[in-house]
């Protein structure tokens, strides 16, 4: 059930499609079409990575999966093509977790799934860039001790707030 929620403009707020699997939309649609896809991956060395080098035609490996990243992908990214095109023809897992994408950006770049690194485990041979929450204590899990940061910040300045009103009195 939904009533519509009225913003000055007056126009009802639709909600997004769901799928009783939670999941949205797009992100079905997404994965039928990384599934279509699954039939044509292929197991790929890091030779022939390599050989797809430039801007014209870009393979990258994300987490043991070859994209081939074609130029509309390129044109559309949000951090221009030359941060992707620095590392065709290479394992771009590492710098492509630093960046902390999005769960969309990760379900974007899944359609680009062309095959899997030669070596992967069986399961590069169907899965799709993981989500940021299935990343947590595996590859990109840098929330170990994010958390903690802001509760060590507030306490020091508690600290120091105390040291200074106590100086004063």
């Amino acid at each position: 059930r939904w009533a519509p929620i009225c913003i000055s403009s007056a126009r009802p707020q639709i909600p997004p499609l769901s799928f009783p699997s939670g999941r949205s939309a797009h992100s079905s649609r997404v994965e039928a079409m990384a599934t279509e896809k699954q039939s044509e991956r292929r197991e790929i060395s890091m030779a022939e990575v390599a050989k797809h080098s430039t801007e014209k035609d870009c393979w990258i490996v994300v987490h043991d999966l070859v994209l081939d990243l074609k130029e509309d992908f390129l044109s559309e990214h949000p951090g221009g093509p030359d941060v992707i095109t620095c590392l065709a023809g290479k394992d771009a897992t590492d710098d492509y977790e630093d960046i902390a994408h999005s769960d969309s950006a990760r379900e974007w770049t899944s359609k680009y799934i062309i095959g899997y690194k030669e070596g992967a485990d069986e399961e590069a041979k169907t899965k799709l860039i993981p989500k940021n929450a299935e990343l947590k204590g595996k590859h990109g899990g840098k929330g170990g001790i994010g958390p903690l940061v802001p509760a060590v910040l507030v306490a020091v300045l508690a600290l120091l707030a105390y040291f200074v009103l106590q100086s004063k009195a």
